[in-house]
Parts: C-alpha cells; structure tokens; sequence
C-alpha cells in the first residue's frame, strides 16, 4: 500500500511539473482533397499543428518576435515536433460537397523548450560563466495600505447686472403742457463657477516576504539567461542607500526620487557591476469580483535596467506601469499569484529585450 502512494505521489509531481512547463493552444488544419483517406487526415493534423504554433508565437513579446523572424524562425520549425505534445482532435468535418477536411486540435507547448532556445541563441549565453557579466537587481513589493479621497470643491460665481429704462412722454395744448416720465428696473443674473479635484493620497507599505519572491525570480532568470546576479546588499560597501533607507523611500511615494536611484546607479558604477535593475510592483484594487465571488488583485510593475560602461549607466531596457490582475478564493493568494505574474513578465521583457540586442 505505501508503495503504491509513493508511486502515485511521483507521477503527480512529475505530471505537476510537466503542467507547470507547457501552454495549451488550439489550432485547425485544413486540407482539400482528391481522394479522402488517413493521409489527408494526417496532413490537416500536421496543418492543425502548425497553426496551433503559430497561434503560440502570438504570445512573445515585441523583441522575442524581432528575434524569432530575424534569426531563430527555421530552428524552432525544426524542433517543432518536440515543442508540441499532447495533441487532442476537439473537433473534425469532412465537408465531401466541397472536398475539404477540416480538424481542431488542443495540444501543449513546451514553454521550458522554447525558453532555452532563445537562451542559448544568446550572447551571454554563449560565453564562459567566469565570463558572465555582473547584473544586480533591487526589486521591491509595495501594497497599498491606505488611501485618503478627497471631496471635489465647487467655488460658484454669481454676477447681478440693473439696468434702468426711461419712458418719458409729452402732451400740450394752446394754455397747458404735462409732462409723464417713468422708470423700470431690469436685473440680470450671470452664474458660474469652477470644480477642483484633489487625486487621492496614498500609503505604501513594503512587503519583505513578496521582496524574497522578487528577488529569487530575479535571480532564477538572470542566472538562466546567463547572468551572473548579485545581491543589492553588496551595493552598500560603494555607499548605495541601506535597504532600510529604500523602503522609507517608498512609505509614502508611489516611486523612487531621482536623487535616490541616482545614487543607487552611481554606487553599481563604483563597484564595477556590468548592469543594475531596479522596479517595484506595487499592488491595488483589492476587491470582490461581482461575477465570480472571487477575491481580485492588481499588481503594476516597472522594471528598467541600466548597462554599466565607461563609468556611466545607460538605459539598457525596461518595461513600465504594466498591470496584471489576479483572482483567488484567498486574498492572500491572489496577491501571491500578482506579484509572480508581475515580476516574470518584467523580467521575460527586459532578459528578450538585451538578447535581441546581443548584450552578454
């Protein structure tokens, strides 16, 4: 009996972690024939399968497209048979008035695959990991703890105009003359005004335990895009603002002062780091989803990464105010689940980015 529950909890793990590493995407193959027989099905599956890639190529980023046409578009088609798996027929049409036979399939990405490909297409893959260069990562988890609204204030204007109206008349005879003379009095109202709003005030508060996710995502893709990272404590003996510091940085700004990531870049350029990222995902709009009962979260993130050369840091690659919503029975889950999303996104963007520009 304990054999057969250590069996079965291998195969969850493994089929958990084969889960973990594929897409599901649907594709349809169509083929129109002379003579309808297995091969012509066979050929619209492998239509199907096609289109099924295809659909998934959808999904990269604007420089991991630049980088699959430009480069890498006939290795994949090569490796395609080891990229898709698990392929299901959902649905099938002879159509025999018009000879065409129609399929849709359901199959899986390998995601892992595709990712070492690109990977080791790379130019800081493709050097000696003593080579590898120094890349340093601060980022931070902030969640909104508070937040002050404002009433919106109308100032109204009122402006009165009288204005007077003379009639005079004049009657006479040979003996006698009168005169009539009357007034009026017309009164004119102008109104107006104005409406100032006050954006509302907010207070952050850093999470510790969403930083270590953070920084382990941070460190998981760095090293396999291959980086060597470095912890930002180590950034403190070039005179880089203590972690305690950042975090007061942030208790009551949605982002960081200029001066402080100033002095943060300055400090990776006197420690000689070849690139330093900084970003934060900052999380939002906890709330009840109306259809579903579900807890909701947002989470927006910024990343952007500086290239350290000649004792200057430029602007290497980054991704800004980037939102990704989360739902889960739990709040805590979903906040969870925000903040992967965030912080992989971020990183996939910014690690395609420096390989389609060759940057070891």
């Amino acid at each position: 009996m304990k054999r057969h529950i250590l069996l079965l909890t291998i195969l969850c793990a493994v089929f958990s972690c084969q889960i973990a590493f594929a897409k599901e995407v649907r594709g349809i193959g169509t083929v129109k024939y002379s003579w309808f027989n297995d091969e012509v099905k066979q050929e619209a599956i492998e239509k199907a399968k096609e289109d099924a890639w295809k659909n998934y190529t959808a999904s990269f980023t604007a420089a991991q497209m630049s980088m699959y046409q430009s480069q890498l578009k006939s290795q994949f088609e090569a490796e395609l048979p080891e990229l898709i798996s698990n392929i299901r027929v959902e649905a099938e049409k002879n159509d025999k008035d018009q000879d065409l036979y129609n399929v849709a399939i359901r199959a899986e990405i390998n995601d892992a695959l595709v990712a070492e490909i690109f990977r080791s297409n790379s130019a800081a893959a493709n050097q000696d990991y003593r080579q590898s260069a120094d890349f340093g990562s601060l980022f931070l988890a902030k969640v909104v703890v508070s937040q002050k609204s404002f009433d919106d204030r109308r100032t109204e204007i009122e402006s009165t105009k009288n204005n007077s109206n003379i009639e005079e008349d004049f009657a006479s005879d040979d003996t006698s003359s009168v005169d009539n003379v009357s007034t009026s009095d017309m009164t004119v109202r102008e109104t107006g005004g104005s409406t100032v709003s006050r954006r509302a005030q907010s207070e952050y508060e850093i999470n510790e335990d969403y930083n270590g996710s953070l920084a382990d995502i941070a460190f998981e893709k760095l090293e396999d895009a291959g980086y060597f990272p470095l912890e930002y404590v180590e950034l403190t003996d070039c005179d880089a603002p203590f972690i305690e510091d950042v975090y007061g940085e942030f208790r009551s700004n949605a982002d960081m002062s200029s001066r402080m990531e100033k002095s943060i870049r300055d400090a990776a350029i006197d420690c000689g780091w070849s690139y330093i990222g900084i970003g934060s995902v900052t999380l939002s709009g906890h709330r009840t989803d109306s259809a579903t009962g579900l807890r909701v979260v947002d989470a927006n993130v910024s990343y952007t990464v500086w290239s350290i050369e000649d004792g200057r840091a430029r602007r290497a690659a980054s991704v800004r105010n980037k939102t990704h919503t989360a739902m889960h029975q739990s709040e805590l889950a979903a906040e969870q689940e925000a903040v992967i999303k965030a912080a992989e996104f971020a990183l996939d963007n910014v690690i395609a980015k420096l390989q389609q520009r060759n940057v070891r």
